[in-house]
């Protein structure tokens, strides 16, 4: 199978080479693997070994639409060129841009069939779409149900890391049963997690939880994240413009859904793996197989992930070559 692999914020194509090697191994001799680089050069990621040389490269610089629209023109150009791709691998950044294109795809394209059969996802973060005019009514909108505290603060507080969590190997679903949870207190505010089933956001306070959920994602991956410091000047200041903020592909905003086989790696210890789970919610729930791991926001090595990740992947591939 030959497959399309796409790293993550400040490393490249040939160092992601070499943090995929272990499992490429596992995963046989047979399998073709194509590494490109983003087009905008980077620091180095933060995680990364100084011995570890560069360049490095990022596809997007915080949650900027135009510069995904770019790197997704080189995915584009890449499978026409040197296409077609049985499956993508991503890491990070790698990873939400792997489903913002296949959801863009999904959006622009129905019916048509994906440019890939399976995709394996490691730490996903935000997925943001490459249009511009994504959600542009529900922006303007929902932008009303946003107040920024008087001090400066964020109401929105970090989710409790089990509180909508799958159990390990299982998926999670958006019909959710009841309205939301209410969060941890953050700086004397409370909030309410956003509802899992897109009808209810018809009951009140359900909007403002969305809302609220948005904003605190964007905050999370502007503290959390190198290389994405800038994000947070897209969340909704008191005096901000509704148009500046990121096209976030949310599943409660977004219906399309990711039709092909996905293995989704989580990290326990990642303080971005909400954003991983909610990735989880953008793919077919019927078609969604996870592996969570004690470790950080990083590619696994130890061998009984490493196996675990083989088998999912191994499923993921037999099931797309079914479709």
């Amino acid at each position: 199978m030959k497959i399309l692999c796409l790293h993550p914020w400040g490393t490249s194509g040939f160092i992601f080479e070499k943090q995929l090697q272990t499992l490429s191994g596992m995963l046989g001799p047979t399998h073709e693997y194509v590494y490109i680089n983003g087009s905008i050069p980077s620091a180095r990621a933060r995680d990364l070994p100084e011995f570890v040389k560069g360049p490095y490269y990022c596809w997007y610089e915080g949650l900027s639409t135009p510069q995904c629209l770019e790197a997704h023109d080189i995915i584009a150009e890449t499978i026409e060129e040197e296409g077609p791709f049985d499956g993508v691998i991503g890491f990070s950044q790698g990873a939400s841009l792997a489903l913002s294109f296949i959801l863009h795809h999904e959006l622009q394209r129905p019916g048509l069939p994906c440019p890939f059969r399976f995709a394996l996802l490691f730490c996903t973060t935000l997925v943001i779409s490459p249009d511009i005019k994504l959600n542009h009514d529900k922006v303007a909108k929902y932008s009303g149900y946003y107040k920024a505290p008087h001090d400066g603060t964020r109401s929105a507080g970090r989710v409790d890391e089990g509180e909508e969590r799958s159990d390990q190997g299982g998926t999670e679903t958006e019909e959710g049963e009841g309205t939301g949870q209410t969060a941890p207190e953050v700086n004397g505010n409370k909030r309410k997690t956003a509802p899992k089933h897109r009808a209810l956001l018809l009951l009140p306070g359900m909007k403002q939880a969305l809302v609220e959920e948005l904003v605190h994602l964007v905050d999370e991956m502007s503290r959390n994240v190198s290389g994405e410091t800038d994000a947070s000047r897209y969340s909704w200041p008191e005096d901000g413009r509704p148009e500046d903020f990121p096209r976030l592909m949310h599943p409660l905003t977004v219906k399309a859904r990711v039709p092909i086989p996905t293995v989704h790696v989580i990290a326990q210890n990642d303080p971005l793996m909400r954003h991983s789970e909610l990735a989880v919610r953008l793919c077919d729930k019927k078609k969604t197989k996870l592996v969570y791991f004690d470790g950080a926001h990083r590619i696994p090595t130890a061998p009984s992930t490493l196996s675990a990740i083989t088998r999912a992947v191994e499923w993921a591939m037999q099931k797309g070559q079914l479709m």
